[in-house]
């Protein structure tokens, strides 16, 4: 009776094991899937007039910035690499300029539906 009762335990929690297994790696799988996403645009002075000189962009858990605003142009792009497929992100920009003033701005990043990269053009201004 013990062998059968131990027969019966060992069938009925082997298929449920696999099916956890299973579904554990295929979650994973679906979660590793990241797309590159480049955000470009431009950058308006402050309200005090002095000229931008960073843009510091956070989207997911990733933060970057560009610092080649000074004395050059008014045209930023940072890369991001951990927005994941499908995704829909927040990203806040925060603008430093010369004179020491800060504006910010939010706008959504969106990954793309295949593995293919994307660029999304987003101007920043106070």
């Amino acid at each position: 009776m013990r062998n059968r009762l131990a027969i019966l335990t060992v069938a009925v929690l082997l298929p449920i094991s696999g099916v956890a297994a299973s579904v554990a790696v295929a979650g994973q799988a679906q979660a590793a899937t990241l797309v590159k996403v480049t955000v470009t645009g431009t950058v308006d002075d402050c309200d005090d007039e002095s000229s931008p000189d960073t843009v510091k962009i956070k989207a997911g858990t990733e933060t970057k910035t560009d610092n080649s605003l000074a004395g050059n142009s008014n045209s930023y792009s940072v890369v991001f690499k951990k927005i994941a497929k499908n995704a829909t992100v927040t990203a806040k920009a925060t603008v430093t300029c010369e004179g020491g003033d800060t504006y910010k701005q939010s706008f959504t990043l969106k990954g793309s539906t295949t593995a293919d990269p994307v660029t999304r053009k987003q101007n920043l201004e106070p």
